[in-house]
């Protein structure tokens, strides 16, 4: 499968412009635990009603998109946990007999983050909101090739964005460590000006392997670096995306 990936985005504490994150993923770290992008291109009226994730989501698909690009690509929006945090206030409400938050049940589910865009933007085409477990962004890459063939006149606007879990789930040790979220706007079409990637799914004897830090975050990283093949491995599926052009 192919695929330009014509820009890209990124966001976390700490790290938000193009050279903040050549040089961490030069020497990559772990970050704040704590933070939310100021999202000045929002009203504030509007933005009061984003969550964590959703600002941080819609910080990476706007520094994505130029002029009025928003209401003419597909999307896909991908997060491992959602809005569990949010999830998590509610159950505890419900069980203590409280008034459920309307603001925040309106959050509570994973295609929030995707209808604040389309009604921001006035974008009328396909979109999807998926959970991939620890493979989330291999599956919104994924679902977002499969959407650019379906839909080949618009380019698919990708985001991964997940947050740290409540103490709560410690004990299961799941990242992230800190909030982060990525963005890449892909294109069909092989003379679009970007990065050229070719993506190819394998059975593998692997289960699963251990990074340091977010899919997503790593694939960028790898996307910065001079190297020209990436694998992940995940449920005996390995996953290569590797470089055709710069």
């Amino acid at each position: 499968m192919f695929t330009t990936l014509r820009r890209w985005s990124a966001w976390a504490p700490s790290v938000e412009t193009r050279a903040d994150w050549r040089a961490w993923a030069t020497n990559p770290v772990n970050l704040p635990d704590q933070g939310v992008p100021a999202l000045p291109s929002i009203p504030a009226i509007r933005r009061r009603r984003l969550s964590g994730l959703s600002r941080m989501a819609f910080q990476v698909a706007f520094d994505c998109l130029t002029g009025a690009e928003g209401a003419c690509v597909n999307s896909v929006f991908a997060s491992h946990h959602g809005e569990m945090p949010i999830m998590l206030e509610l159950t505890d409400a419900v069980i203590d007999r409280e008034p459920l938050s309307p603001k925040k049940f309106s959050h509570s589910v994973y295609n929030t983050t995707a209808g604040h865009f389309s009604i921001e933007t006035a974008n009328q085409l396909p979109s999807t909101s998926l959970c991939g477990g620890h493979a989330s962004f291999c599956y919104g890459f994924l679902e977002a090739l499969a959407m650019t063939h379906r839909n080949p006149g618009n380019p698919t606007l990708l985001v991964m964005a997940d947050v740290p879990l409540p103490d709560f789930f410690a004990l299961y040790d799941r990242p992230p460590v800190f909030p982060y979220a990525f963005a890449a706007l892909l294109a069909n079409d092989s003379a679009t000006e970007g990065t050229r990637l070719q993506l190819d799914l394998a059975p593998d004897k692997n289960t699963e392997e251990e990074w340091g830090f977010p899919q997503a975050l790593v694939f960028l990283q790898w996307l910065l670096s001079g190297e020209t093949q990436l694998a992940h491995h995940h449920h005996h599926q390995r996953w290569t995306w590797q470089k055709l052009s710069n």
